[in-house]
């Protein structure tokens, strides 16, 4: 029920705030491939990770946030990830064995992002 209600926040911010405007974020994360799953989903995987590590930084710089802090949002942001975050870009990928790292860059809108944060610190 919390994600449906996340889902239709962001939904209706995003139209809401078309025009608003957006900041980049650039983060980075190194992943081992499992056995059980393809390279795609390992990209995707490392790919959503790369983006939340990014605006975890944004995060950290902007609004001041503390290490307990984080750890509460952290959930939070990486469930609503590929709703924060617009036109995701790998800036560059390296898969070495089983190892994948990916650099990546998006577009976030600090407004969207502020009120879904401020949805998960009043639950």
């Amino acid at each position: 029920m919390k994600y449906l209600r996340l889902i239709i926040l962001c939904f209706v911010l995003n139209i809401i705030s078309a025009q608003a405007p957006t900041i980049t974020v650039e983060g980075s994360h190194t992943l081992t491939q499992n056995n059980g799953m393809d390279l795609y989903q390992e990209i995707d995987q490392c790919l959503s990770a790369a983006l939340v590590n990014g605006v975890y930084e944004y995060l950290l710089i902007s609004n001041d946030y503390d290490e307990q802090q984080m750890e509460k949002i952290m959930p939070l942001l990486e469930g609503a990830i590929q709703m924060c975050v617009k036109d995701p870009v790998i800036i560059s990928q390296n898969i070495s064995d089983n190892t994948i790292t990916i650099k990546a860059q998006g577009l976030i809108n600090p407004f969207i992002l502020n009120q879904i944060l401020g949805d998960g610190e009043n639950n």
